[in-house]
């Protein structure tokens, strides 16, 4: 997924907490989210110091992104089978360190309990931990 249609996407899911996100939108979205951040408030402290009052910007930006951002990092903590209450560890110490470790991580193959994969993989057959999968033995009985 390119960075415009996962803006657009995450845009369009600005309230919707359910689901799946793929690593791809969502780390499009928060360069996009960051980049905007940091120009917005770039061009104010420029603006401050050349004698204007422009303090607007990085507001109206964040009110504008800041329920996507939320829903799309709860999105993204489904992908891993985790519950979105974790969003909370970012006002713990080192709690943003983990909340980026978690989206760092690939989400779950197939399907869980939040939606199927946002990837369309298929759920492997047998047992699994991790990336390694025992194969099912199956009695020919």
């Amino acid at each position: 997924m390119g960075p415009l249609a996962a803006l657009r996407s995450c845009l369009s899911k600005s309230f919707r907490w359910r689901g799946r996100v793929a690593r791809s939108e969502f780390w499009w979205f928060f360069v996009i989210f960051f980049g905007g951040l940091l120009t917005t408030t770039t061009y104010t402290i420029l603006s401050v110091e050349s004698g204007e009052d422009v303090l607007w910007p990085p507001v109206i930006f964040l009110l504008g992104l800041f329920p996507a951002s939320l829903a799309v990092m709860a999105r993204r903590l489904h992908d891993k089978g985790l519950t979105a209450w974790l969003m909370l560890l970012g006002f713990v110490p080192f709690g943003q360190l983990a909340l980026l470790i978690l989206a760092i991580l690939p989400g779950d193959e197939g399907p869980n309990g939040y939606g199927d994969d946002p990837l369309g993989r298929s759920k492997p057959e047998g047992l699994t931990y991790g990336r390694s999968r025992v194969p099912l033995v199956r009695d020919d009985d």
